[in-house]
């Protein structure tokens, strides 16, 4: 199963609401097949502009982070069913960064200057 990380802003509430719809997340998720790996709360803060979602305009939001691998078929389903979540501003599933390949860059070919001078004074 690909390992994802679900960017997940939900609308400013009490500690007991935010739990409350944390947890019905959570176990979306897991009723979808997922395993989560981890939570991490990022704070109550305010929105970089104004977001309208279920016929609300917001200002402020609880960013969390959670980590999870689900089968590749689950992720539309997934996010399906966190966008109708009232409680749910803006949900973003993406691969996790740490799976994906990573090429190394190769750089600037050095171009050996030195071989090119002394070969083109040698043949004057």
């Amino acid at each position: 199963m690909p390992r994802y990380e679900l960017a997940l802003i939900l609308k400013a509430m009490q500690r007991p609401e935010t739990a409350a719809a944390l947890k019905r997340t959570l176990e979306a998720l897991m009723d979808k097949g997922a395993i989560v790996r981890h939570l991490e709360n990022l704070g109550d803060r305010a929105l970089p502009y104004r977001i309208s979602a279920h016929n609300q305009r917001h200002v402020r939001g609880g960013y969390f982070l959670v980590d999870f691998y689900a089968p590749a078929t689950a992720v539309e389903s997934i996010m399906e069913h966190l966008s109708r979540d009232i409680d749910v501003i803006r949900p973003n599933v993406i691969r996790h960064p740490l799976t994906q390949e990573v090429k190394e860059c190769e750089g600037i070919v050095p171009v050996p200057l030195e071989e090119k001078l002394y070969s083109a004074k040698k043949r004057k």
